[in-house]
């Protein structure tokens, strides 16, 4: 009896062991599942995003299409690169005008009407752009262009020209990552008040600043003059020249108007309609721009990414919500989803774009079904304009930075 105590008393050892060994083994596999499966799962998600907004665009009504695009930016298709474009008007010869496109890995690109690509300047991780005219610089006036660039979260600046993007600061301007955790946002203001240049930049963490452009030499340097803080994450943000009114969009919130004066407060006022409250209105609020119509007119454009579609406001007065429209795909080029950056002028631009001309980032390249790198889209502001009831207005002889 004795010893079959024992040699049960071995079996429940060896069996306790073998147990322990099996279920820490499988523990040990469902952890490297989990870690294998976690870029499937995203995908899913992405997916199933996807699909998700491409339902809600399929209820709006005013569609149009896209008459050219860039060449993809030189990154593989499953890389988020293209972001925020910029146009840039050729005053001396308009059909030769030039689109700024950034790829947040790689620097800044220089585009023609046709999408062909004619410079590139390494830059690092360039998020966002943006450009004002007739800087007096070296006797002559210059067209400045101002982005962030995330790697030594910095502000950046160039001169534009037909042909090159020059830099053209004394130094990048190095953030404080305890105010901007993440050069992200960045837009750019001439204030007609102070008769005086600025760029805006935005961190993901919601903060602010405004920074003043100051000449030294042949070159340009940035003071900071302000700080704007919001509850979470801005990007997309413009500043109205005109009105001196700046525009930020709070991600997941709505968008958000101050004055874009450097000695200003900080009151903001939310934009009615521009947050979840309007049933098309479906985060994230992304790229922001201003369309010119002359006589303090005029109309603000907002991404709209949960819908790849792209609202209207009206600039002057409280800034009316005029709603929404998609960019589709034509006979012979895909449509735009989930856009990050936009741009929009109102300026004649040549044969091509005599009405205005609107560049959005594409989110989704595709060609012929087959998935390319992203790329930015370019819409003829005519057909944007009829597809409202009343149209919108189609100003193109209304050079507003003048």
């Amino acid at each position: 009896m004795k010893s079959i105590l024992i040699v049960l008393a071995l079996f429940v050892v060896v069996m306790t062991g073998c147990w322990h060994k099996v279920n820490t083994s499988t523990h040990q596999m469902t952890d490297k599942a989990i870690t294998k499966l976690d870029g499937s799962t995203e995908a899913i998600e992405d997916s199933l995003k996807k699909a998700n907004a491409l339902q809600l665009q399929s209820q709006f009504n005013r569609v149009v299409t896209p008459k050219a695009q860039t060449k993809p930016v030189d990154q593989h298709h499953s890389i988020d690169a293209a972001d925020d474009p910029a146009i840039w008007y050729n005053e001396l010869n308009p059909s030769e005008s030039r689109i700024i496109g950034t790829d947040k890995q790689a620097g800044l690109a220089l585009y023609n009407l046709q999408g062909q690509l004619i410079n590139f300047a390494s830059a690092g991780r360039v998020n966002n752009v943006d450009v004002r005219y007739n800087y007096p610089l070296n006797n002559k006036r210059i067209a400045v262009a101002a982005a962030s660039e995330r790697n030594q979260n910095a502000i950046i600046l160039f001169e534009v020209n037909a042909d090159s993007l020059r830099s053209i600061h004394t130094q990048p301007t190095l953030l404080d990552s305890n105010i901007i955790d993440d050069a992200y946002g960045c837009c750019m203001y001439y204030s007609r008040k102070k008769q005086a240049y600025y760029t805006f930049v935005g961190g993901k963490n919601g903060h602010v600043q405004q920074w003043k452009l100051i000449t030294k030499g042949k070159k340009i340097s940035l003071k900071h003059v302000r700080t704007i803080s919001l509850a979470s994450q801005c990007e997309g943000m413009v500043a109205d020249d005109e009105t001196g009114t700046l525009y930020i969009a709070e991600e997941g919130n709505a968008i958000w108007k101050l004055n874009a004066e450097e000695d200003a407060d900080n009151e903001m006022l939310k934009i009615t309609d521009s947050d979840s409250l309007n049933h098309n209105i479906a985060y994230d609020l992304e790229g922001l721009d201003i369309y010119y119509a002359g006589d303090g007119k005029g109309y603000l454009l907002a991404s709209v990414q949960g819908n790849f579609s792209y609202a209207v406001f009206e600039k002057e007065s409280n800034n009316k919500y005029l709603g929404n429209f998609t960019v589709k795909a034509s006979e012979t080029i895909d449509g735009a989803e989930e856009t990050d950056g936009l741009a929009v002028t109102n300026i004649a631009l040549g044969h091509q774009f005599p009405k205005g001309l609107l560049v959005v980032q594409d989110g989704f390249n595709e060609e012929n079904g087959v998935p390319k790198a992203q790329n930015f889209k370019l819409v003829d502001w005519a057909d944007i304009a009829k597809a409202y009831s009343p149209e919108l207005n189609i100003t193109p002889d209304n050079v507003w930075f003048k």
